[in-house]
């Protein structure tokens, strides 16, 4: 059986222009840039003079940072700002720090609704009973011989 060879991706090129424009744009120093790329000083001033190829992950990093929708179908509508999430359907925005408790919140509610579920239960079958006893039952009349 013959070995498939699969095809590359095409490599997106990032012109260092478009890059020092992004950085601006979020307000960052060459710095803080490197920190958030996880790579050195040094890489960072390479890529904005033009000596390296901008990696296009980093590049896309960098635009996630500045508020560009997130990647992915499950995440349309959402974009992130800092530290910050921003859900545009809504127009609301979350920090970091409010999705801290968010599962215990969830697990309240799921508890909520199963305990609603069940005094639901209760109170059907309390009110099926109270039927049957209050319905008339078939009496039968006796003829009486005289």
């Amino acid at each position: 059986m013959a070995k498939r060879r699969y095809k590359r991706k095409p490599y997106k090129p990032v012109s260092y222009e478009r890059f020092r424009e992004t950085r601006l744009i979020v307000g960052m120093s060459r710095k803080e840039a490197a920190k958030l790329l996880f790579v050195t000083l040094r890489t960072v001033q390479l890529w904005e003079a033009g000596k390296v190829k901008i990696p296009y992950a980093a590049f896309r990093l960098l635009r996630i940072h500045t508020g560009y929708d997130l990647p992915g179908d499950a995440w349309k509508g959402f974009s992130l700002f800092g530290d910050t999430l921003k859900i545009t359907p809504d127009g609301k925005n979350v920090a970091a720090g409010d999705l801290r408790y968010l599962s215990l919140t969830f697990a309240m509610a799921r508890q909520w609704h199963k305990e609603y579920a069940a005094k639901q239960s209760a109170e059907r079958a309390r009110r099926a009973c109270e039927r049957e006893a209050s319905a008339p039952t078939n009496l039968h009349l006796v003829r009486s011989r005289a």
